[in-house]
C-alpha cells in the first residue's frame, strides 16, 4: 500500500482534506469517518488520520474526483461548529495511530519509575520552571547494552554495533561505557584544551567580517515582528511541499517520556536549534559541506550525546563550545545567535519543525552523520508535532531573561582582554613616544639648517663689510697718494720756477711729466675699479698701484735730477 500525498484545510463549519492519488480507480475508493479517524481507501492508496477534533457524516459530506490533477477532494462537516483544529499540518502527528494505552504496547518504553504518562501527557503536563535546576535521571548501575543515551535517553548499545561507523561521530569514545558525568567532564576538559587566546583576541579586535555576519537578516526576523504585532502563527509559517513530503516519510511513532527526563528533552532541543541558528548565519542561509560538521560539533547534544539540568548550564555550554571550534568566534555573534533561537520558538512548532527538517537533511548529506539523524533529528521532527506552543513561548522567554556574562563561560575571557587591552595601551605608549621622538629630531633638524643658514647669511654681510670696508680704504689711500704726488710735483715745479726762470724747456720736460704721471694716476683708478670684486684683486692691484707711483717718482726724480745739478753748479 501507498501511503498519498494530502493537505487539510479547515473553516468554521467544515474540515477539507485533499489527497492526491492520481494512478487510483475510482469505482474502488471508500472512505470511512468517525469521530476523530479517517480512513479513505483506493486501490493502491491507504491513508488513516487521527484527526485533532471531531467530524460526522449527516449528509452533508462530499467528495469529488478531479481527474486532470488526480486529487480527491473530501468535504465533512465538524462535529463542533467554530471549533479550531490545532496542527493540521502536523502530517506525522496526524498519520500516527491514536494510542489506546493500556491495549496496546507504546512503540517507545518508558524509561524510569512506574510513572506511565498517557498518549496525550504533552497536553496535560505542568509548565517548568526554566530557571531552576532539574535533577537528571541517573542510572544505578550499567544496563546490559550500556549507558543510555539519543532522544529521551532511550537508546544504548548503538556504537557497540556500529563502532567502526561512529568513531568520528561523536566526541566521546565507547559512550556505551562513559556515564553521563564523565561525558561532562571529559567534555569540559576538551573544551579548555582548545580554546585559542589568539584567535579569540583576533576576532575580538579584527571583527570586520562578524560585523557583516551581524547585519545578516534571516527569514524569521520579518515572521516575528509580524507575530509581535498581533499576526498569528498558522497564517506566518507554511510548510512547503519538500518539507511535507519528508514528514510523510518520517516514522509513526508514540513517545511516552519520564517526567524527570521531559526538561532534558526540550533542552536538548534549544541547544540543537541554537546551533543550527549559529551555522545558519554565519553561511548566511547558504549552507556549505561544513555545516554538518558545525551543527554537530558545536551542539553537545549531538557530540557528546550531553543532557542538560538547566537552562543556564545548556546555554553556557553552547557559547563555550562557539568559542572554542568554529572559524567565528565572537561574544556579540553570539548573543545575535540566541536572539534568533528565542525568535524561532516564539514562532512555535511549525517553524521549529522547519529547522530540524532542514537539519535532518544536511546530516543526511554529510558522511557517517546520518545515524544523528536516527539518535536525535528524526524523533525531535515526530514528538515536535505534539508539543504546545505556549511550552515554546515559556522556553523562549525564559532563555531572552538569561544575562550571561563572560566569567560565567570559565575561559578566562575578561582577563585575557584586560591583558591585552592593557598591552594594547602600552603599545600605544611606546607609538607615541616615537612620535615624539621622531618629531623633536625633525624639529632640531630644522634648527640646525636655520642656524646654518643664518650663520652663512652673517658670514656673507660681514665678507660684505668687510670687502667695502677693503674698497674703501683702498679708495682713500689711493687719494691720499694722489694729493701727495700732486703736492710734491707741485712743490717741485715752484722750486723750479723760483730757481731756474730761463728754463722754459726744463719746465716744459716737467709739466710733461706731471701729465704722463697723472695719466698713469688715472690708469692706476681704472685698475681699481676693475678689483673690486675679490679682495686679492684689489690688494694686488693696490701693489700694483704702489709700484707705478714707485715708478713714476723715480720718473720724475730722474727727469729733474740733471737739471737740479745744473742748478746747484
Amino acid at each position: 500500500m501507498l501511503t498519498p500525498s494530502f493537505e487539510l484545510f479547515q473553516d468554521d463549519i467544515f474540515l477539507t482534506i485533499a489527497i492526491k492519488a492520481p494512478f487510483t480507480k475510482v469505482s474502488e475508493t471508500e472512505i470511512f469517518i468517525e469521530d476523530s479517524d479517517f480512513k479513505f481507501y483506493s486501490k493502491p492508496y491507504f491513508l488513516r488520520l487521527n484527526l485533532p477534533g471531531n467530524i460526522r457524516e449527516d449528509g452533508r459530506e462530499t467528495a469529488n474526483y478531479d481527474a486532470d490533477k488526480g486529487t480527491f477532494t473530501i468535504r465533512a462537516p465538524k462535529q463542533t461548529p467554530g471549533q479550531v483544529f490545532e496542527g493540521l499540518d502536523m502530517l506525522t502527528k496526524l498519520l500516527a495511530p491514536r494510542g489506546d494505552g493500556s491495549a496496546k504496547q507504546p512503540t517507545i518504553e518508558v524509561m524510569g519509575e512506574e510513572s506511565m504518562l498517557p498518549s496525550d501527557a504533552l497536553d496535560e503536563e505542568e509548565d517548568i520552571d526554566w530557571s531552576v535546576e532539574q535533577t537528571p535521571f541517573i542510572e544505578t548501575s550499567v544496563l546490559a547494552d550500556g549507558h543510555k543515551y539519543g532522544f529521551g535517553c532511550l537508546r544504548s548499545g548503538v556504537f557497540k554495533r556500529l563502532q567502526s561507523e561512529l568513531c568520528e561521530v561523536v566526541d566521546v569514545r565507547d559512550p556505551d561505557s562513559v556515564a553521563p558525568g564523565q561525558r561532562r567532564s571529559q567534555r569540559k576538559e576538551e573544551e579548555a584544551n582548545k580554546f585559542d587566546d589568539d584567535h579569540y583576541l583576533a576576532d575580538l579586535y579584527q571583527d570586520d567580517i562578524v560585523q557583516h555576519l551581524l547585519s545578516f537578516r534571516p527569514p524569521w526576523d520579518t515572521l516575528w515582528k509580524q507575530l509581535s504585532k498581533g499576526g498569528k502563527r498558522r497564517d506566518l509559517v507554511t510548510l512547503t511541499e519538500e518539507e511535507k513530503e519528508k514528514m510523510r516519510k518520517l516514522p509513526n511513532k508514540e513517545y511516552l517520556i519520564d517526567s524527570s527526563l521531559l526538561p532534558s528533552v526540550y533542552l536538548g532541543l534549544v541547544d540543537i536549534i541554537f546551533c543550527y541558528m549559529y551555522s545558519y548565519r554565519v553561511t548566511e542561509g547558504e549552507h556549505n559541506v561544513e555545516s554538518g560538521w558545525t551543527i554537530s560539533k558545536l551542539s553537545a547534544t549531538l557530540s557528546w550525546l550531553e543532557t542538560f539540568s538547566s537552562l543556564q548550564e545548556m546555554l553556557v555550554t553552547c557559547y563555550r563550545r562557539c568559542l572554542c571550534f568554529p572559524l567565528h568566534r565572537h561574544w556579540s555573534l553570539l548573543e545575535t545567535v540566541t536572539e534568533d533561537t528565542c525568535r524561532v520558538l516564539a514562532l512555535g512548532r511549525r517553524q521549529v519543525l522547519k529547522c530540524l527538517l532542514d537539519i535532518q537533511t544536511i546530516l543526511t548529506d554529510t558522511d557517517q552523520r546520518y545515524i544523528l539523524n536516527d539518535l536525535y533529528i528524526n524523533d525531535y521532527c515526530v514528538w515536535i508535532q505534539g508539543v504546545r506552543n505556549e511550552k515554546l513561548d515559556s522556553l523562549a522567554a525564559a532563555l531572552r531573561k538569561i544575562n550571561l556574562r563572560k566569567s560565567d563561560v570559565d575561559l578566562s575571557l575578561e582577563e585575557l582582554e584586560a591583558a591585552a587591552h592593557s598591552a594594547m595601551e602600552e603599545q600605544e605608549g611606546v607609538v607615541r613616544k616615537l612620535e615624539k621622538l621622531s618629531l623633536k629630531a625633525t624639529s632640531d633638524t630644522d634648527s640646525d639648517d636655520s642656524s646654518e643658514e643664518d650663520e652663512e647669511t652673517d658670514s656673507e654681510e660681514d665678507s660684505e663689510d668687510t670687502d667695502s670696508s677693503v674698497h674703501s680704504t683702498d679708495d682713500h689711500n689711493t687719494n691720499t697718494l694722489k694729493k701727495e704726488k700732486r703736492t710734491h710735483c707741485d712743490d717741485i715745479n715752484t722750486q723750479t720756477d723760483d730757481s731756474v726762470t730761463p728754463t722754459d724747456d726744463t719746465v716744459q720736460q716737467t709739466d710733461d711729466t706731471v701729465q704722463q704721471t697723472d695719466d698713469t694716476v688715472q690708469q692706476a683708478d681704472a685698475t681699481n675699479t676693475e678689483t673690486d670684486d675679490t679682495n686679492t684683486e684689489i690688494d694686488d692691484t693696490n701693489t700694483q698701484t704702489d709700484d707705478t707711483s714707485t715708478q713714476t717718482d723715480d720718473m720724475v726724480h730722474a727727469q729733474m735730477s740733471p737739471e737740479l745739478k745744473r742748478l746747484q753748479l
